[in-house]
């Protein structure tokens, strides 16, 4: 779930208003982070969304500020848009489950698949590629830093070590896994320091939770109330008859076998994209210099034919001791603000005789057949616990001609 950062400078104080994402023409406007620094500074750093998918490409032209109801000029407050990486810190950890033995053939199909995912993946993010299997703790392979420039090397040791991977535990903890991964994504993301912290949590699952570590209810409630992004794909016919799309609250997907991942894996790597390419981080010099100021800022789409939709965001801030000076190309002073992380989870102890059912999960998912693969997409986290529904959002590629289809 996306969460509001307030941000103080020095003794300035940028308060969110309570229901103050608006929605206009099925464009939302969310706040991700909002700050305010002498001599006039205003930042807002928002995801920009029309019927669930991220709007992409927008240029400075098509916000608008509004401050006590009166419509600035763009020009006079310097409005510009900042590139996101100055105040945000992003990271992806990705989940496979190696407790399934691989055919040679499948083996290679899972490294052809795995490859230019993480080269994606990674040029836009750090990346870190888990293994896990039947123990409680995932297991670490590789570490990827960010690079924009980074190509799938064949020579690349990682998937060898993945493919390769010895099983300290025959069993599958799928469950547990997944907390362990997005307590180790929390805190990678903690030690960076910066104000916004945004994990994407990957789950490549060949196999159900036979381990039995964690209850389904429990797990429902962890993901619900986790600050990541969550996407899994399922691998083999099993998922037809077990209900895990829980564990893809942002977005799941299916390959009938390891022989047919890369396409599943390419509408993640888009639902991925869209979440990255959605945010935005907007700032302006307010020629406000004291008191409350009532705060909107206002973004205009247009489709194909040109058919305009709006939508906005309204917050207020205090412009005590504001002045001439400022320039809107600062770097913007967000508050770092710790996540709220989800209540920790108590693993069950084992007890002698008794086995899990892997069947014994909260619905059941249609049936579908082993070659069949359904595209579900990417949305951002609504701001309150999402009901435990069977369903995940649909996977949409994002518009082409960006650079990164």
């Amino acid at each position: 779930m996306k969460r509001v950062a307030r941000a103080l400078g020095g003794l300035l104080l940028l308060s969110v208003l309570d229901g103050c994402a608006m929605l206009g023409g099925n464009v939302k406007v969310e706040p991700v982070a909002v700050g305010t620094q002498k001599p006039g500074n205003v930042a807002l750093y928002v995801a920009v969304s029309h019927r669930g998918s991220g709007v992409v490409g927008l240029q400075k032209q098509d916000f608008k500020v509004y401050e006590n109801g009166v419509a600035l000029d763009n020009d006079q407050i310097q409005l510009t848009l900042l590139p996101t990486d100055t105040s945000a810190t992003r990271r992806a950890a990705v989940l496979v489950d190696m407790s399934k033995s691989l055919k040679p053939s499948e083996r290679r199909s899972l490294a052809d698949a795995l490859r230019p995912f993480i080269t994606r993946l990674r040029q836009r993010e750090a990346v870190s590629l888990y293994a896990y299997d039947g123990a409680e703790k995932v297991h670490l392979v590789q570490e990827y830093a960010r690079d924009a420039r980074a190509e799938p090397d064949e020579k690349d040791t990682s998937m060898d070590r993945l493919l390769y991977f010895s099983r300290r535990d025959a069993s599958t903890s799928l469950y547990s896994a997944v907390v362990d991964g997005s307590q180790k994504l929390s805190a990678t993301l903690a030690s960076e320091g910066r104000p916004i912290q945004s994990g994407t949590l990957i789950v490549i699952a060949l196999n159900p939770d036979s381990a039995g570590r964690v209850d389904d209810d429990k797990l429902h409630d962890f993901v619900n109330e986790s600050p990541h992004h969550y996407f899994l794909m399922t691998v083999g016919t099993w998922a037809s008859d077990s209900n895990v799309t829980f564990l893809g609250k942002n977005g799941a997907t299916r390959a009938g076998s390891p022989m047919t991942m890369s396409a599943p894996l390419n509408d993640v790597a888009n639902a991925v994209d869209d979440d990255y390419f959605r945010n935005y981080l907007v700032s302006y010099c307010s020629p406000g210099r004291a008191g409350k100021r009532d705060l909107k800022l206002e973004v205009i789409t247009h489709d194909a034919q040109g058919k305009p939709s709006v939508g906005s965001y309204s917050t207020e801030f205090d412009a005590t001791g504001f002045g001439p000076g400022c320039n809107a190309q600062a770097t913007p002073h967000f508050a770092i603000e710790k996540p709220q992380e989800p209540t920790a989870i108590a693993m069950n102890k084992p007890v002698a005789g008794r086995a899990r059912s892997a069947a014994k999960l909260t619905a059941k998912a249609p049936a579908a057949s082993p070659t069949e693969r359904e595209k579900i997409s990417s949305t951002t986290p609504a701001p309150t616990p999402a009901p435990k529904a069977s369903g995940a959002a649909p996977i949409a590629e994002p518009p082409s001609g960006l650079g990164y289809e």
